[in-house]
């Protein structure tokens, strides 16, 4: 294990050594702690020397000021002391804020939404923010500096944020500088870094003194324009005197050698070692399309499965990592270049690195996925860069660094090994089928003579007088780790008919509706039941999330999935209604993303504002035009013209122009609600004086402020031709009365599901062998027969238009929508019970299957599968 780092430009150096270091992300709390040393154990053999470790706060801290890092599952310098027996460094990336799609970005629930306390902005120098990041710090800075590279550790950089320039941070520099000096003052030496998500090096470091920035590509692997792109990224920090540190990135091994040939000197793909999210919140609502939600099955494809098996990128992980080990400090301190067309002909994708004294390595990155005939020129060499493949071939290295006389003119096999033993010189390469080594080496004579390998296998050597040993062998069998065998599961089915309206606790309505975190609420159920005045015509729910169950009149309306958008029913006026709302925490939102109110970073989950809608008025025409885009500088016109909201045409598409109008606000407990059904783009509202809010087109309503009497509303929106709204409505709103507000939290509802099984043995029908129909409204619970034999399990279920949730002793492994709506990150289909842990043994599953849809849904049963661990 090193006792030093340094970064120089274009070189990062352990012990003074130039290195360049894989790095595998490893994620204690998504792997349960009995499996920590199995998981460590992979990557060092997989030839990886790093891994990258997110301290998750809110997992850490579940309530304000209990801070919990030695429980088993928690245990932070248990996990670091792992990594250190095997040799491991570590990147430990603390937060405060770590993405990763989990809950909140890992910020803690208790600063969401109208939690007591909570900040009004988060991820800012906000002082109430600061202050509960000032406690996170304290507890988790010394464990770390405790564990440094400098004080005999594998803690080698420290990341504080991640990826800070995705977020619309107002103060970058002070913020950054304040959590960089906290981290000082508790004791971290080594390297502090910041990572910059799409480029922005300033906006994501804030260029903080002492703050190094870092860059994550996730380029489309594919693309032609990636090695520019990189090289780029490293001459700007060469510039700065640093090193290219690629700190998150793809995990295909043909982008990260191309990012190597670039001149990154670290390399760490996110996610080589998949996990699982069994005792956190995955995230809801990010990447893309705004309504998805992340799995809880946490895996993208990298070289470990979630459950611990080896995939066939893991014999990539093994190559690289030799070819590394074996051009050591010469390919650390080599330049980054272009891919040198007069020296390659028939490719131009990849790059290359001139080495330091002499010779190339070359990187030609086949993309297409068809083998490339290429010609060597300067070798006069023909060759072929196999589909989908970017090897290192060498080029008139000089071998007087490994301390022989000779060259290496060409090589389009791989070098894996280098060694001197009792003075001989050993060279192992690995190539396929027509992979070529070729080194020129002195004769006794003066003279020389060419040393030539045609085919893997085969070895050379050299006399006595200059010993030189070469062997080219076919790269090795595969490592990657078979799938488990699965059988169709069998069990019993109960209908649960309203049995778990007895879990939870009832909290009092009178203050009102709250969200889940006002009601104390990390994780589980509100449920809200409510009367609607005769006078109603619609129900409105504004700011409900995640999975939002209606049920009006007993009639069950299915499950949305608005992440905030309006909901909304119509009803029939003259009778009074009941309406039920049960909202199901997912997760809340990691990212900060306006196209859906939910999806802001901070907000909160629950119900969200429940209205009833007593009278809709069309304001969408007799809008004065206020400013023109080519008249902005000169204020207001002196006749403004009157228009239709958008209806002002200009002859510059996407030039913005202000509407102003005055509505009157009803007051009397009354609230107004401006609606834009059809909005085509962002605008921007302001009600007389007040502050600028967003208005878009997922979510074209804005709850207007309290009071009676007119009010002038002003709109900046772009010219769209063809039309902005489709209609601008003023609804009159009323709170319904509040009846019932009760929570369940994810354990009550496990405890109650269990407790259900065990005393229904004579309600239980057999599990049909073909499709099972779920009525809406009417959840079945599903008892497993248990698996023979020891070990974890994985499941594989099937359905469309319903929510699984999986349960083992007495708490919820994990949670599944099928067929709606969308989901990320990883199989919707698949659960893993762990043969150990705190997730219960997998002997005793239940399934909790509820419908989605309003016309119910179908679950089509489950394949099950003993593992190892």
């Amino acid at each position: 294990m090193p006792s030093s780092i340094e970064l120089a430009a274009g070189r990062l150096l352990l012990d003074g050594v130039p290195s360049v270091l894989l790095c595998s992300s490893v994620f204690p709390f998504r792997i349960p702690s009995t499996q920590w040393a199995h998981r460590l154990d992979l990557v060092r053999d997989s030839g990886y020397r790093m891994i990258d470790v997110y301290v998750h706060w809110g997992f850490h801290e579940p309530s304000p000021g209990r801070i919990d890092l030695t429980s088993p599952e928690r245990d932070l310098r248990r996990f670091l002391d792992l990594a250190a027996e095997r040799d491991l460094l570590v990147m430990a990336r603390p937060g405060p804020y770590i993405c990763s799609e989990t809950d909140g970005g890992g910020l803690p629930w208790w600063l969401h939404g109208d939690a007591p306390g909570a900040p009004a902005a988060l991820r800012t120098s906000d002082p109430v923010y600061l202050a509960a990041v000032d406690r996170w710090f304290g507890a988790v800075m010394p464990v770390l500096a405790e564990a440094q590279v400098t004080r005999g550790g594998p803690v080698a950089l420290v990341q504080i944020e991640n990826e800070l320039d995705f977020f619309d941070c107002p103060d970058p520099e002070e913020y950054m500088a304040h959590l960089a000096e906290r981290a000082r003052a508790h004791g971290i030496e080594v390297p502090i870094i910041a990572c910059a998500g799409q480029g922005d090096l300033a906006g994501a470091s804030g260029d903080a003194e002492g703050v190094v920035p870092t860059v994550n590509l996730y380029p489309d692997d594919a693309s032609g324009s990636f090695d520019e792109e990189t090289r780029h990224y490293a001459g700007v920090l060469a510039e700065r005197d640093l090193p290219l540190m690629v700190t998150e990135t793809n995990r295909l091994h043909r982008t990260l050698r191309r990012e190597i040939l670039a001149g990154a000197r670290l390399v760490a793909p996110y996610l080589q070692a998949s996990g699982f999210d069994h005792l956190v919140l995955p995230s809801a609502g990010n990447w893309g399309d705004p309504g998805n939600l992340m799995t809880h099955d946490y895996d993208f494809g990298g070289y470990i499965s979630p459950d611990g098996r080896r995939t066939p990128e893991y014999d990539e992980a093994i190559a690289l990592a030799a070819t590394l080990a074996a051009w050591g400090e010469r390919l650390a301190t080599a330049t980054p270049q272009p891919l040198p067309t007069d020296l390659i002909h028939g490719i131009r994708t990849g790059g290359a690195l001139a080495l330091d004294g002499g010779g190339t390595l070359l990187g030609p990155a086949e993309l297409t996925g068809l083998d490339a005939p290429v010609r060597l020129a300067s070798a006069g060499v023909d060759a072929v860069v196999q589909a989908g493949t970017c090897p290192f071939w060498a080029l008139e290295v000089p071998l007087g660094p490994w301390g022989a006389q000779g060259v290496l003119e060409v090589a389009t096999a791989e070098l894996v090994g280098v060694e001197r033993v009792d003075g001989v010189l050993h060279l192992v390469f690995e190539g396929g089928p027509e992979a070529l080594v070729e080194l020129s080496l002195p004769t006794a004579d003066g003279g020389s003579e060419v040393l030539r390998l045609a085919a893997p296998g085969e070895g050379a050597s050299r006399g006595a007088l200059d010993p030189v040993r070469v062997a080219l062998r076919e790269r090795g069998a595969s490592l990657a780790d078979p799938a488990p065998a699965a059988r169709a599961a069998t069990g019993r089915v109960l209908p649960l008919q309203g049995a778990l309206d007895a879990a939870g606790t009832e909290h009092d309505p009178s203050p009102g509706l709250r969200g889940a975190e006002a009601l104390g609420l990390a994780d589980g159920r509100v449920h809200v039941e409510l009367e609607l005045s005769a006078a109603a015509q619609e129900v409105l729910l504004l700011g409900a999330a995640d999975l939002v169950r209606l049920t009006l009149d007993g009639v069950d309306h299915g499950v949305h999935v608005a992440h905030g958008a309006p909901v909304g029913l119509p009803l029939a006026p003259g009778t009074p209604h009941a309406l039920r709302v049960d909202a199901e925490i997912w997760g809340r939102a990691n990212f900060d993303d306006a196209r859906r109110p939910a999806l802001r970073l901070g907000a909160g989950r629950g119900p969200g504002t429940v209205l009833e809608v007593l009278d809709v008025s069309d304001v969408t025409d007799l809008w004065e035009v206020r400013e023109l885009p080519d008249r902005r500088a000169e204020g207001a016109l002196a006749c403004p013209p009157l228009r239709g909201l958008g209806g002002w045409s200009s002859a510059n598409p996407g030039s913005w122009t202000v509407y102003a109008r005055t509505l009157t606000l009803p007051g009397r407990g009354r609230r107004a609600v401006l609606r834009l059904p059809g909005l085509t783009a962002p605008v921007h509202v302001r009600v007389q004086e007040g502050p600028e809010q967003l208005v878009v087109p997922d979510a074209p309503v804005l709850l207007l402020p309290e009071g009676e009497g007119p009010r002038e509303v002003r709109i900046r929106a772009p010219h769209i031709p063809g039309g902005l709204v489709a209609r601008a409505e003023l609804l009159t709103t009323a709170v319904p009365v509040l009846r019932s507000l009760r929570t369940t939290t994810e354990v009550q509802l496990a405890a109650r599901a269990a407790e259900l099984a065990d005393g229904a043995e004579e309600d239980l029908s057999l599990l049909p062998a073909g499709p099972l129909r779920i009525g809406a409204g009417a959840p079945v619970l599903i008892q497993l027969d248990p698996l023979e034999g020891a070990g974890g399990e994985l499941l594989e279920l099937a359905g469309e238009d319903v929510e699984v949730t999986v349960i083992s002793g007495n708490r919820r492994i994990s949670r599944h929508v099928l067929g709606r709506p969308a989901v990320a990150g990883g199989d919707a289909r698949r659960s893993w019970v762990p043969a150990s842990g705190p997730t219960g043994a997998a002997s005793d599953l239940l399934l909790l299957v509820e419908a989605i849809a309003p016309g119910g849904g179908m679950f089509r049963g489950a394949k099950r599968a003993r593992t190892d661990r």
